[in-house]
């Protein structure tokens, strides 16, 4: 068998799994939303039934993608600890497209989806909703509902759920910032020293970081993560991990069964999907040499919710199924076409502004820089 190599060189180079991880793990956020939207029969999907109460399949894939961000987030900082060029290259990795999707979107469902509509586009509805939404609405901890819609636009619905997962990643991002450069020990030792203390607080005392489990989990899996590019260069993680982590769940199965409505607990399903996360995400994949270069996670992940309530429009009812086939049918051209036409020449361009030397010792946009 191959031998398993470090994390940490799996994570400096884009041979690696990491994008195809994240694009599944787009793909499955879909599924659940179009299961749990379409108009013809609406419910939740089968592995969100085996996996409540304890979580569901969006939620699990989007912790997912938090433990990935919390790696190469740490990686960037630690390769470039300066704040400036940090913020510019998150800026350059989430705003473009970003403002590309809200942009489009918006425009598209005032003219086709409003009573309106294109005098609907001279209001300052639309327009305060797409700038507010591309920068976050500053980070605040609190959004209004009515800044995630329109009045007259698609009924009033959110135009884009899912962005309330910036919000949070945003948090995270100027909290890396933060811990970093309040370091006061050789960085990789501060920085492994932090998450250990912020999970530890995270969970102790969750009243101090948030206000419900959804934001304790999603801070504490971006802290593992961090956690994890601290021992990236000696840790392995393969198949053998894959299996002793379902061994473990499979042997608290009896218990919880006994003891919880579910046979499954969130600590056994986080562990099994982190594992087999990290395990894919270190193999080189040379059969996925288009995706290793070309991340298209993060589009799908921001375009698929304005499509669905598009489609749902447009289409007459139809099932889980149908609804997922129709918006893939859709979303992943426009993925593609945000990578290529925003979201890669953004961060070209931020590289050329920075000046970055091929022989610098971390690179400023590679793997550990597409992640959103």
């Amino acid at each position: 068998m191959t031998p398993i190599r470090p994390l940490g060189t799996a994570t400096a180079s884009h041979d690696n799994g990491f994008n195809l991880v994240r694009l599944v793990c787009a793909l499955l956020v879909v599924a659940y939303h179009t299961w749990m939207m379409n108009r013809a029969a609406p419910h939740a999907d089968p592995l969100t039934r085996l996996l409540a109460p304890n979580t569901d399949l969006g939620a699990l894939a989007v912790g997912v993608f938090f433990v990935i961000s919390g790696m190469f987030i740490t990686r960037s900082w630690m390769g470039d600890p300066h704040l400036g060029r940090f913020a510019l290259r998150r800026v350059a990795r989430i705003v473009p497209g970003l403002f590309a999707c809200l942009l489009l979107s918006t425009v598209v469902a005032v003219l086709f989806f409003s009573s309106a509509g294109w005098r609907g586009l001279f209001d300052g509805a639309p327009w305060r909703y797409i700038f507010g939404n591309t920068v976050l609405h500053g980070l605040v901890y609190h959004i209004p509902a009515q800044e995630l819609r329109i009045p007259g636009v698609l009924g009033g619905q959110d135009l884009n759920g899912p962005l309330w997962t910036l919000y949070w990643e945003g948090r995270m991002y100027v909290m890396v910032a933060l811990v970093g450069l309040a370091a006061a020990a050789p960085l990789r030792s501060w920085m492994r020293g932090a998450a250990l203390f912020l999970l530890l607080a995270a969970n102790l005392f969750p009243e101090v970081a948030s206000g419900y489990v959804w934001e304790v989990r999603m801070w504490s899996l971006f802290l593992v993560g961090m956690l994890l590019h601290t021992l990236a260069p000696e840790l392995r993680i393969g198949w053998r991990h894959v299996g002793c982590a379902l061994a473990l769940l499979l042997l608290n199965w009896t218990r919880s069964e006994a003891l919880t409505p579910s046979p499954l607990t969130w600590f056994g399903i986080a562990l099994l999907a982190v594992s087999l996360a990290l395990c894919v995400g270190s193999l080189r994949l040379s059969w996925a040499a288009h995706v290793q270069r070309h991340d298209y996670s993060y589009g799908v992940y921001i375009w698929h919710w304005p499509v669905i309530i598009m489609l749902r429009e447009v289409l007459p009812p139809v099932g889980p199924i149908g609804l997922s086939l129709a918006t893939l049918a859709v979303v992943l051209p426009l993925a593609m076409l945000s990578w290529h036409l925003v979201e890669a020449p953004a961060l070209r361009a931020a590289r050329r502004w920075l000046g970055r030397s091929a022989s610098a010792p971390a690179p400023a946009f590679g793997a550990a820089d597409r992640a959103a």
